[in-house]
This record gives structure tokens, sequence and C-alpha cells, in this order.
């Protein structure tokens, strides 16, 4: 059917019976041998203008070239080696017809924002060609389109299905042809023999050599350090590759080094190159799924924030009451005539930066003026703009709020600390006598016993930095913060004790510590002490704080990076925890190079918007090397770890017995945990016979070790990391994967508009200390309480750009698939999985069922609280847009 030879590596396959009408040796086709039989292939794509309204010119060239012979071509590859060659075995070379001709079709998928062009290619092979699968594609055109799959349907009517969802280049881009294999799994010994060299060279491509900056339309994947956040001007330390600071790595994109310091990576400016790389099918387009959000974040980064900062150079800069803030809820910010700066008019439908397009989809601009942003009211002020004040309000959120991953059952009063005493002094001031009156008559012993006392404590992490962060110049002012709660017999989490917490003074052998405790009803009613609200509100602060840098960014984002490069570089598509994986890892490289690029980079907008500044992400490396652990991600290990829960029999969820049966996060997250769990069960039993079989499969090995020892490195030694040497640990370890991805990031990400959108619920920065007492700050605050607060709290130039930050990183995008869902019907064809993935379906339906019973159970007083905000973030399904509910299966955003 084709003669082939090898040139410079490239596999050079000379057509003989090719289908286009503009063919001049179509007449060979006529001469195929009657033997023959026919495949019809259905392909599916999205052409790059579709995609990019800036380069519209592209289908102009693109067809041009088409109608000129330079086509886009496939061949057909054969499970069967080629007698002959004992190579792949090829079908002739065919071209897709009537490249300029066909008009696009209407998506059969909601989900999808654009239309696709549809073809039809005709395949002639011999009856003993075999089963088809894999097929080569060469784009001939100048410019890449996205291939979204391929159908074939077999002379038996049976069909063959390809999901390919890439991008795919002219083809002098790439060493060897495009691959696309078909969705039958095999692990790597039972690949059949005609796929096998295809199966092992793609991988090679992904993994590329190390070397060289990377450029737009590679495909290549790779490990670096955190080397390329800081500027000539704002200099920040590496992340990763030494026991100082170790960090996760992220992907490498090969910039030269800084001229200004040989250990970190140039700028992009000083690379002549415009965005931050990532292997091209990380980067998906922005018009038609998440990575629209990513553009989302620089927009916020490079437009509206000048423009907010200008807006509030001409008008007052501070909230003198509460009301005020609610007037930005009611009345929005106009930015009219600030964005202008930027060289785009309102009235502009493009390019796709266009900060107007961004404003109007994801702030609900209203259709008359692109540059006023509409606020939505947060749930937490919704209904009732002060019960947000409320001390079991306070309480129900460390268990059922933005952060409920910190609390901590209180093993021993006083707290201790692991700071040298020789330096900081005694490890706390709190004392018996000050939670006492809380404890409903129970001795504070006794409480410890009956497992009702719990922290959250973060006076280690910050202890150390917070000389170094107060001295920080026009930033905040905070303390290392740990606070005592009691569980009460009614079924409420109440704060019961603040301690607020700063370094020893020069020349002094002990820490200055305050605690606060709240108001006590004396018969007359309880007095509101104001002290107390502003020791809550700087513990509140405290704890967003590491929800942003730990619980978020390190335990969801950065953790995850390098397990998505593992996962292209050592597992072929073919192999079924590809499968089940792929998923899970879909946009998060997208989303976190996003966040290099303006969130996380020195003077980012995490950095503007969080108390520690500059020493965010020091400290979330420093932590990452004291306390993470990959065994302890896993959400039963984590309750357990937290004295949370107790370990139980495998007949209760997750096999743990949670010490607060209220506590929402965790039950909604144990049957959350033991669905997925479930279901990846089933997939490593229907993929491995035996745990011989994973202890052989050299894909996996490669790819756990891969993750061990050079995604983690900094960490490869420790003694916790899972062996996967079994069906049973390999469950545990994808289960752990999946958890992290999907349900932990959720419960953590898109309740941010919810709970800080509202900043004195969740002030990301606090710029006063809590006044003592009989001091001239102290007559102000009596003075005039709200305004004091409003004054300790974040400006509101820095509210209201938060409130832009965490609305857009609480939004769901319109392709988002949630736990249970597929976009696509033909990401498998093996009944096997199609049974079980059902069965994982339904159980998120009964998951749902309960979430909603639970919410209207009247007994389980932390599901909702006074607020009315009823807890969502674990409830599987949702649709675009904040939601409040909704668990994806990947870090999408």
């Amino acid at each position: 059917m084709s003669n082939s030879q090898n040139t410079g590596g490239k596999s050079i396959v000379k057509c003989i019976g090719c289908l286009d009408t503009q063919d001049p040796d179509k007449h060979l086709q006529r001469e195929l041998l009657a033997a023959d039989v026919e495949i019809k292939a259905t392909i599916l794509l999205t052409k790059k203008y579709v995609n990019d309204v800036k380069d519209f010119s592209s289908v102009i060239v693109d067809n041009a070239l088409d109608l000129l012979g330079r086509k886009v071509t496939l061949q057909l590859v054969s499970v069967e080696l080629d007698p002959k060659t004992n190579g792949p075995k090829l079908s002739s070379t065919f071209s897709i017809p009537q490249w300029a001709l066909t008009d696009d079709v209407k998506p059969d998928n909601s989900f999808l924002a654009v239309d696709n062009y549809q073809y039809i290619v005709l395949f002639k092979v011999p009856n003993d060609f075999g089963e088809v699968g894999a097929f080569f594609i060469r784009n001939n055109h100048r410019n890449e389109f996205y291939l979204c799959g391929a159908t074939l349907e077999m002379p038996d009517k049976s069909t063959i299905e390809f999901l390919c969802n890439s991008w795919v280049y002219n083809t002098s881009f790439y060493k060897h042809d495009r691959v696309f294999f078909s969705n039958k799994m095999y692990l790597p010994d039972a690949t059949p023999p005609g796929l096998k060299e295809l199966r092992s060279q793609d991988l090679k491509d992904l993994r590329g050599d190390g070397t060289g900056m990377r450029k737009e339309g590679e495909r290549i994947y790779d490990y670096d350090v955190y080397n390329d956040l800081q500027l000539e001007s704002d200099r920040r330390p590496v992340l990763g590759g030494s026991a100082q600071l170790p960090y996760p790595r992220r992907c490498r994109t090969g910039r030269p080094k800084a001229k200004y310091d040989p250990t970190s990576e140039a700028s992009l400016k000083d690379s002549g190159v415009s965005t931050i790389y990532l292997p091209r099918d990380e980067r998906f387009s922005r018009v038609k799924n998440s990575g629209f959000l990513a553009s989302g974040i620089k927009a916020i980064a490079h437009f509206i924030v000048p423009a907010i900062i200008s807006y509030f150079d001409d008008t007052p800069n501070e909230f003198s009451s509460f009301d005020e803030i609610k007037s930005l809820y009611d009345t929005g910010i106009n930015l009219h005539g600030r964005l202008e700066s930027s060289k785009i008019k309102p009235k502009s439908k493009a390019p796709a930066d266009n900060p107007f397009i961004l404003l109007d989809t994801i702030f609900d601009a209203d259709g008359q003026d692109k540059s006023v942003i509409h606020f939505p009211l947060p749930d937490i002020v919704a209904l009732d703009d002060k019960a947000w004040m409320l001390d079991e309000e306070f309480g129900r959120e460390t268990l059922a709020g933005l952060n409920p991953v910190t609390i901590r059952l209180l093993t021993e009063f006083p707290p201790t600390s692991a700071l040298d005493p020789a330096v900081y002094g005694p490890a706390t001031a709190l004392q018996n006598e000050h939670i006492l009156p809380y404890l409903e008559n129970m001795t504070v012993p006794d409480a410890l016993k009956a497992r009702r006392l719990f922290t959250v404590d973060h006076h280690d992490t910050f202890m150390t930095y917070m000389d170094r962060i107060n001295a920080l110049k026009d930033h905040g002012k905070s303390y290392a913060v740990r606070t005592i709660f009691f569980y009460t017999s009614k079924g409420q989490m109440i704060p019961v004790a603040i301690e607020l917490s700063l370094p020893p003074p020069p020349g002094a052998k002990s820490a200055i510590r305050r605690v606060f405790t709240p108001p006590i009803d004396t018969g007359a009613g309880v007095q509101t002490d104001y002290l107390w609200e502003l020791a809550k509100i700087h513990a509140s602060s405290s704890d967003f704080g590491v929800h942003e840098l730990i619980s978020h960014w390190l335990r969801a984002h950065a953790v995850m990076e390098p397990i998505v490069i593992a996962t292209n570089r050592q597992l072929s598509q073919v192999h079924p925890i590809f499968n089940l994986l792929y998923p899970v890892c879909k946009n998060t490289m997208n989303i976190n190079a996003a966040a290099r690029a303006s969130l996380i980079n020195a003077g980012g907008l995490v950095e503007q918007l969080f108390t520690p500044g500059m020493y965010s992400f020091e400290m979330s490396s420093v932590v990452y090397g004291a306390a993470w652990r990959f065994d302890r991600e896993a959400l039963p290990e984590d309750l357990i770890a937290r004295g949370m829960a107790v370990p139980a029999d495998s007949s209760q969820p997750g096999g743990v017995a949670l010490v607060i049966d209220d506590y929402p996060f965790a039950k909604d997250g144990l049957d959350l945990w033991e669905a997925i769990q479930t279901w990846v069960s089933k997939c490593v039993d229907i993929a491995y016979p035996t745990n011989d079989a994973v202890q052989h499969d050299a894909e996996l090995q490669s790819w756990w070790s891969e993750i061990v020892n050079v995604g983690h490195g900094d960490k490869k030694d420790a003694p916790w990391w899972p062996k996967a040497d079994s069906k049973s640990s390999l469950v545990l370890i994808l289960t752990t994967i999946s958890w992290i991805a999907g349900p932990h990031h959720a419960a953590i990400n898109f309740g941010q508009y919810a709970f800080a959108g509202y900043t004195p619920n969740k002030p990301s920065m606090m710029r006063r200390l809590v006044p003592e007492k009989d001091s001239a700050e102290y007559q102000e605050l009596l003075a005039d309480p709200d305004a004091f607060i409003l004054s300790a709290t974040t400006s509101e130039t820095r509210a209201t750009i938060a409130m832009a930050l965490w609305e857009i990183l609480s939004t769901h995008s319109i392709d988002e698939e949630y736990q249970g869902q597929r976009l696509t019907s033909n990401w498998t064809c093996d009944p096997r999985l199609r049974a079980a993935f059902s069965d994982f379906s339904a159980a998120m339906k009964d998951l749902e069922a309960k979430i909603n019973a639970r919410n209207t159970d009247p007994t389980l007083l932390n599901r909702s609280g006074k607020p009315q905000v009823p807890y969502t973030l674990l409830f599987p399904s949702s649709t675009s847009g904040i939601t409040g509910k909704g668990v994806p299966y990947s870090v999408s955003i």
C-alpha cells in the first residue's frame, strides 16, 4: 500500500492512493484490489481562528495552502507488525477533503463554547490489515488546529474511538509525526506489537532531552525549581533544590539564567518571550474552557488592579462604616476611563485578552457599560449581615468554612511549641483559668479527656517571621496566633481563648503574649468586648493566610504539578492509569503558570494582599519541609493525625469514626473519599490481575519513582512514602492523588468568595495591632469601634482587588468535569470500566441526596449556622459560575 523511508529521524510516506479530488494520482485509487475494505473516519477539530479571534487571517492562509495541495493527511496504524519491515503496519496516506469548503458544525455537547469542523475521510486498507490501533496525522498547513477526536466506522458497523484533545502544529514542528491511539488501554507488556514502538517513541518525545528553551507548540514535560518568581528589583529566594527551602517542582521552561542572578531564570521580557511556556496541550483555548479563567487572572493583575488603584486615588481609601462595604455590592465600581489606558475600547469584542470581555463574563457587567464591576453579595452576609460576628459562627467556620483542614484536637493544655524556649521563652501564656468559665462546669483535664477542646494553632508557623513581616513598609501588622475552642453540649464549636504573640523585643528573653477571652454574661446581658472582636479578626486573618499559602496553594496547586508532569512523561496515553488520571490532571499546569505570572511572583497579587507579603512563599516552603507528608494527604489519615477521627472498622467511610459527627467537611468528605476509592479500586482490579502485575509494570514504577525522587525530590528520603508494590497500595496512592486534586481543592477554593468576599469576615491583611487598654488607641477604639476595626483591616483598595480575585478563583468554568461525570462518552471502550463508572456516578447522586438531607436537618447546627450558608462545597455537581458547590476532578482554577 505504501513505500516508506526514514530521513533525519522522520518517517516519510509516499502516498499511493489518496481520495482527495485534487490529488493528481487519484486514478491510482481505482486500481486498489477488490479485497480492500473501506473505513469511514469522522474527524472533529477546531480551527485556530475560532479559538484565537486575533488571527482570523489564519483561515484564509490555510484554505489557500490546502487548495494548493498542502493538506492535512492521515495514515492508519495496525496493531499488528508489518511482516515485510517488522515495523508498524501502515495504511496509505489519505488527506482531509474539502478543508476550505466544509462548514462548521454546532457542538454536540452544551459545554463547548465554540463550533467545530467535521470532516469525513474514507480509508481503504487490505482486508488483512488487522485492527486499527492508532493513526498518524500530518498538518501541512501553516497554522495549528485543535484535534478533538476521530471515530472510525468499520465495515461491520463497529466503531473505534480516538479521544485526541490536542493541538496539532505544522509537521515541521515535530521530530516524529504526531500519533494518536485509540481509546483501548494496554499495560506495557500487553501492548500489541504494532503499537509498542510508537508507544515508546511518543513518551520519549514528551520527555525531551532536558536542554534548551522551550517554545510554543512543543509538548515537552520536564522539571525545574521555583527560580522564576523574583525580579531584579525585587529578589526572592529559590524554592526547591535545597534542604533549607525545599519545594515541589514546577514545569521547566528552559529560559536562560538572569544576568543579575545565575541561580534564577530570566524574566519573560529578558528572554524575548511573551508567555510562560506550557506543553501546548496544557494551554487550552481561553474561550472554550478554564484557560479563559487563567487569562482572567492575568487581566485582573495587568488591567483591573491598576484601574482600581487609580479609582481609589481619587476617592477615600478607607471604609468608614460597614454600610460602606455593603455599597460596593449595591453600586459596584465604575472604572470607566481608567481601563482605557490599556488602549482597548469598551465596545471592542477582540482580542481575547480584552479586560471588558472578562469583566462581562466574570463580573457580570450590566451589558451597557462593561467597565462597571458589579460584585455579587457574598453568602456570608446575604441573609444576615451581622451573623458573621457571632462567636458560634467564628467556630462553625473551622468545621464548615473556608479552611476546615486546620482545626485539631487539643491533647494537652496549656499548649506547647516546637520553638526554642531559650529564644522565645515559655511556649504560651494560656492558663486553665482563662478557659474554665466556658467549659460547662468541666475541669480542663475532664474536657481534654472527653475530647471537647480543640485548637487552630498557627503560632510556630508565623512566629519566626513576625519581626520581618511587621517591619514591611506600608504593609500589614500581625501576630503569631493560636485559638482554643470548646465543643459545647449543644453541638457548637465556640472560641474560648485567643492568644496573640509577638517575638521578644531586643534584649528580652520572652515573647510578648496576650490572651483574650469572650465576654461573660454577668446578669445584665453580654456586653461587647471590642478587644475580643479584634482578636477574632486577627485570628481569622492569620488563618486566611495559612489557607491561601498552605491549604490552597501548597497542598493542592504546588504538590499536584509534579504529579501532572510525571503522568505525562511516564504513562502512555494507552495506559489504563493514564486514562484514570487524565481528568485529574486537567488544567492544573495552566492555572499554575498563570499564578507564577501574576499571583505568587514577586510583587504579585498574593504578596500585595496577604499579611506575610514578600515572605509568603518562603513560609510555604518552610511548612512543606517541616510538615507536608503525602501519606497524610489522604483524608482519613489527615483526620486521624489532627485528632479529628479515630481508626474504626471498614464499615465506616474511610475506616474512621469522627470525634465530632457534625463536622460537615469531614462528614461529606469521607463519603466522597469512600466513593472515589471504590471507583479507583475497580479500575485497578480491571487493569491488574495480580499484585505482581503492578510490580512488573515498568511505566507505572517509573511514574511513581519520578514523583517521589524528582517531582518531590527534596523529600525523597522520607520514610512515609508508600510503595507502589501491590494493588492495595496503588489504590491508596491514586485515591490520595484524586482527593488532593479534586475534593480537597474544591473544599478550599470554591468558597473563597462566599466567605472572604465580605472582607471583615476574612481579611487577608491586618494593618493595626490590638491596642493596649488605657492607650490612646484604645480610647479611639471605644469612641468609634466600627471605624477603628475597619482601619485595622484591609484598605478599601486592597479589599476591592481581593474581591475581584476571590470571585474569579471561585468561578467554575463552562467545561468543568465534575466527579461522576465525563464530558465525552468515548473516554473508554471497555464495558467493565463503563459499568464501574456508572456505579461511581450513582454514588455521586446518592451523596448529593445525603448532603441535601444533612443541610436540612435542624439538629446539625454546623451545616448552615446563623448566616444560613449551607455546606455544599463537597456537593459533587454544579453549573458554571459562582455556585458554592461542585467538585471537579482537578485543580482547575
